[in-house]
C-alpha cells in the first residue's frame, strides 16, 4: 500500500500547470473498483480508462469529448505534427463538412490555434470573431463559437494538438483548465502508443510505459493507464482511512509533502506535522467535516525540511461503509504554489491597474498626469526617473521630468532631435523597449548625445498612442541593472496604453478649457472706466476643477454725472450655453442703463429680459448705484450674496440688502432698494458665491476669512496708494480661495473705493 520507491522522481518532482481541477469532478485513487456508492468514482475513472483503451484516433477524439463534457465541449478535431512540419487533420467528430476540408492540413506557420500551439507549445484561445473575419466565407464559423488548442506534448516532442470547440457562453474557470490539461496530457500519451503501435504493425496495447520510459509489468492493462494518466496530469493519489488514520500516498504526494517515500511511515500525525503552524488547525477542521459530507477540498501550505513553503490542493471523495459510517477518503492532490504565486501577481496587477487607472482619470492636463506618473507609476515600477515627451507638429517635446539633475535636461530636451534616437524607434515599434544593462542601451544607441546619466542602469521607453495616433513617449529608468519580468513587462505595456489614453484626454481638455476661458474672459470687460471720485478693481478666476467654463460677469457702468453702475452676476450652470446667456444678459444690461434705467428697473428690465430668453438657466445679480460728491449708495439684489463695506478703521459689516428672486424666474418680480453710503476711505466688495462656497471649508469659515484679509487691507499703512493699493486687495481676496480645496465654481470680484 505504500509508495513505490521506485517510481521515477521527474513524475513527483515537477512542478504542476496551473493547479486545481474541476470542482464539480470527483477523482479517485488507483484501483478504486467501479460500483461505489454514488456512482461517480466509476464515471471519473471511466473517462480516463476509455481515453486510454482508444484503438485509434477517432475513437480518442470520442473519449476525450465525453471526458470534456461538463464543459461544454461541443466538437473537436487532432492534428497530428508529419516530418515536414505540417499538421494533418488525422480524426475529427462533429464538425462542419466544409470546415473539414478547408482544413485538412495547417501550415507550421499558420495563425490559426492549432499551428500556433504547436509552434510555441502553449494553450491557445480564440473567439469566433477572430475566424468570422478571416474566413467570411465558411458559412460554418458564422455560428458563435470558442475554440481551445492545446499542444499534444510527450516529453520535449509535440506529436500535434487536439483542437476542442466550446459554447461561446462558456468561460473555464482555473478549475476546468486544469481538468482541459489533464485531458490533453492523457491524449497525448495514448496518441503516441497509438502511432507507434500503427507504424511498427502491432496489436493495440503491447507497450505500456510510465514517464521516463520505465517499463511495467505484472500489473493490470487500466491500473497502469491510470498511472499514467496521474503522471501525465501531475497529479498524486492518497487514500485515508478513517478509523485506523493510515495515510497511504502514491510516490508524486510524498514528494509534494517534503517527504522521502522510503521513510515515510503513512501516519496522519506525520501528514499535520509538515502542515503550516498557521493552516494546520483549519485542516483538521475541515478534514473532520468532511467526513460528514460526500467529499473533501482542502488548500494549505506545507514546510518542507529547507524551509521553503509550498500550496497543495487536495480533492476526494468520502467512501462509506453499508451502514453509512466514513471508511476513507480517496482522491489527489498537486502543487498549487504556482498557480497561487499566479493569482497573487495578477491580483497585483489588477491593484495597480486600478490605482492607476484611477488617478489618470481624475488628471485634467499633461501637467497632472506627469504628476500621477511622477506619485504613483514611478514609486510602484521601482524606478529613479522619467521624462515624458509630447509630440507637437510632428516633433518630440519636453513635457516634464522627475529624477534627472539640471545638466540633463538640455540633452533630454533635444533627444528627438537625433537622427536614430530610442524615442523614435518606440514610436515606430509600436510597443515598449526594454534595455536591462546600460551596456545594452549603448551598443543600441551609441551617438554621444544619447549618453544617459550616469547613474542610470536600466531602461524602457513607452511609446504612448492612441487609435487617432501617436501621443508622445515615456522614458523610465533605474538606478540599476534590471531584468525585466513578464509581469513587469505586462505591467510597463499596459501602463503604456492607460497613460496615452490619459494624455490624449488631457491635452485636449487642456486646449478645451483653455479656450473656453479665453471666451470667457472675452466676454468680460477688456479695462474698467476710470472714474473720478473712485477708484475701481475686478477679477476673475475660472475653476480650477472641470473643462467648461461658468457665468461669472462683473461689469461698470460709468454715468454722465461721475458716478457709475456696479453689475455683478452669475448665470447657473458651467458650459458654453451659460455663458452665452450670459453674454446676452450683461449686453441687455448696458443698454438698458444707457437709456438711463437705475437700479431696481435696470434690475427689473433684466430680468425680463432673462425670463424672455429661451432657457432654462436663471441668473443671480447685485447691482450698486454710487453717486458722485455724497458717495450715496443705492443697492438691489437678486438672490445674490450681500456685498461687504470694510470702513477705514478696518470695521467689515455685511450689507442687510432685502433680496428678490433669481433673474429669470418670474417676469413681475421687484427688488427693494437699500440705501447706503460710501464715506471717503471706506470700500465695497461685490463677489460671487465662488468665492465662499469652496470645498473643505464651511461657508461661514470662508466668508470670516474673506472679511479678515479685507479687514486687515483697509487698516494696515499705505492704503492709499491709490489704483495700485486696490488692485492689490484684489489679489488677496482671491488668493483666498486657493487656501482651500481646488475649487468647483468660478469667481468673479468687484471693488470700488472712495478715496
Amino acid at each position: 500500500m505504500r509508495a513505490d520507491p521506485d517510481e521515477p522522481a521527474d513524475s513527483a518532482t515537477t512542478a504542476p500547470e496551473p493547479a486545481g481541477s474541476a470542482g464539480h469532478r470527483r477523482a479517485s485513487a488507483p484501483g478504486t473498483p467501479p460500483g461505489s456508492p454514488d456512482g461517480r468514482v466509476s464515471v471519473e475513472r471511466g473517462t480516463v480508462l476509455r481515453m486510454l483503451a482508444s484503438a485509434d484516433p477517432d475513437g480518442l477524439l470520442g473519449s476525450v469529448l465525453g471526458a470534456l463534457g461538463s464543459i461544454e465541449a461541443r466538437a473537436g478535431a487532432l492534428f497530428v505534427t508529419q516530418d515536414d512540419g505540417w499538421l494533418r487533420m488525422t480524426a475529427n467528430r462533429n464538425l462542419d463538412p466544409a470546415v473539414v476540408e478547408r482544413f485538412p492540413a495547417l501550415a507550421p506557420d499558420a495563425e490559426l490555434p492549432a499551428s500556433v500551439a504547436v509552434r510555441e507549445r502553449r494553450s491557445v484561445r480564440a473567439a469566433a470573431e477572430d475566424f468570422q473575419t478571416r474566413y467570411p466565407d465558411l458559412a460554418a464559423l458564422r455560428n458563435p463559437v470558442g475554440v481551445i488548442a492545446e499542444p499534444l506534448l510527450v516529453d520535449d516532442r509535440c506529436l500535434g494538438a487536439l483542437v476542442v470547440h466550446l459554447s461561446p457562453s462558456y468561460a473555464p474557470d482555473l478549475a476546468d483548465e486544469q481538468l482541459i490539461s489533464m485531458v490533453a496530457a492523457v491524449c497525448a500519451h495514448r496518441l503516441e502508443d497509438i502511432l507507434v503501435t500503427q507504424s511498427a504493425g502491432l496489436p493495440a496495447g503491447t507497450a505500456a510505459r510510465l514517464p521516463g520510459g520505465h517499463a511495467v509489468a505484472g500489473q493490470p492493462r487500466d491500473q497502469v493507464r491510470l498511472e499514467l494518466a496521474l503522471a501525465g496530469g501531475k497529479l498524486g493519489s492518497f487514500q485515508w482511512y478513517v478509523d485506523s488514520d493510515v495515510l497511504v500516498w502514491d510516490a508524486r504526494v510524498v514528494r509534494l509533502m517534503g517527504l522521502s517515500p522510503d521513510t515515510f511511515d503513512a501516519r496522519l500525525a506525520t501528514f499535520l506535522a509538515v502542515v503550516h503552524p498557521d493552516d494546520r488547525e483549519r485542516v483538521q477542521e475541515e478534514l473532520a467535516e468532511s467526513l460528514q459530507t460526500e467529499d473533501c477540498h482542502l488548500v494549505y501550505r506545507v514546510v518542507w525540511p529547507d524551509g521553503s513553503l509550498h500550496w497543495i490542493e487536495a480533492k476526494g471523495i468520502v467512501e462509506r461503509s453499508v451502514d453509512g459510517r466514513p471508511q476513507s477518503v480517496i482522491g489527489v492532490a498537486w502543487d498549487a504554489t504556482a498557480q497561487r504565486e499566479r493569482e497573487a501577481r495578477r491580483e497585483a496587477r489588477r491593484a495597480v491597474y486600478l490605482s492607476v487607472t484611477q488617478a489618470f482619470a481624475a488628471a485634467l492636463s499633461p501637467q497632472d498626469v506627469l504628476a500621477t506618473m511622477i506619485d504613483i507609476v514611478l514609486p510602484e515600477l521601482g524606478a529613479r526617473a522619467l521624462a515624458l515627451h509630447m509630440v507637437e507638429e510632428g516633433r518630440l517635446i519636453l513635457e516634464g521630468s522627475a529624477g534627472y539633475p539640471p545638466e540633463a535636461l538640455k540633452r533630454l530636451s533635444e533627444v528627438g532631435r537625433v537622427r536614430d534616437n530610442p524615442l523614435q524607434a518606440a514610436l515606430r515599434a509600436g510597443h515598449p523597449l526594454f534595455f536591462e544593462t546600460r551596456r545594452a542601451f549603448l551598443e543600441r544607441f551609441p551617438a554621444p548625445e544619447l549618453q544617459p546619466v550616469e547613474n542610470l542602469q536600466a531602461f524602457v521607453f513607452l511609446p504612448l498612442a492612441t487609435a487617432d495616433g501617436m501621443v508622445g513617449t515615456c522614458l523610465i529608468a533605474y538606478d540599476h541593472p534590471k531584468r525585466f519580468s513578464p509581469d513587469e513587462e505586462t505591467l510597463a505595456t499596459a501602463v503604456s496604453g492607460i497613460l496615452g489614453q490619459s494624455l490624449a484626454r488631457a491635452r485636449l481638455s487642456d486646449l478645451r478649457r483653455r479656450r473656453m476661458t479665453d471666451l470667457q474672459q472675452l466676454m468680460m470687460p477688456r479695462a474698467l472706466p476710470r472714474l473720478e471720485e473712485f477708484q475701481v478693481a475686478a477679477r476673475y478666476l475660472p475653476a480650477s476643477q472641470g473643462m467648461q467654463v461658468g457665468g461669472d460677469w462683473f461689469d461698470v457702468l460709468p454715468r454722465p454725472d461721475g458716478g457709475a453702475s456696479l453689475v455683478i452676476g452669475d448665470v447657473q450652470g458651467h458650459s458654453a450655453q451659460a455663458a452665452a446667456v450670459m453674454g446676452q444678459l450683461r449686453t441687455a444690461l448696458r443698454a438698458h442703463a444707457s437709456d438711463g434705467y437705475r437700479v431696481e428697473h435696470l434690475m427689473r428690465r433684466g430680468n425680463q429680459t432673462l425670463y424672455g430668453l429661451d432657457t432654462e438657466r436663471f441668473a443671480t445679480c447685485c447691482i450698486v448705484d454710487v453717486t458722485p460728491g455724497t458717495g450715496h449708495l443705492q443697492v438691489v439684489r437678486a438672490g445674490h450674496p450681500r456685498p461687504l463695506q470694510a470702513a477705514a478703521d478696518g470695521t467689515v459689516c455685511e450689507l442687510e440688502v432685502a433680496g428678490g428672486l433669481p433673474l429669470g424666474f418670474a417676469p413681475d418680480d421687484r427688488y427693494p432698494v437699500f440705501h447706503g453710503q460710501l464715506v471717503p476711505g471706506s470700500t465695497l466688495l461685490l463677489y460671487t458665491d465662488g468665492l465662499v462656497d469652496r470645498p473643505g471649508r464651511s461657508y461661514d469659515e470662508a466668508l470670516s476669512r474673506v472679511c479678515a484679509v479685507f479687514a486687515d487691507w483697509a487698516r494696515r499703512d499705505g492704503r492709499d496708494d491709490g489704483d495700485a493699493g486696490l488692485e492689490a486687495l484684489a489679489e488677496e481676496i482671491v488668493a483666498t480661495a486657493s487656501e482651500s480645496d481646488t475649487g468647483g465654481d468660478d469667481i468673479a470680484i468687484l471693488l470700488i473705493r472712495r478715496p
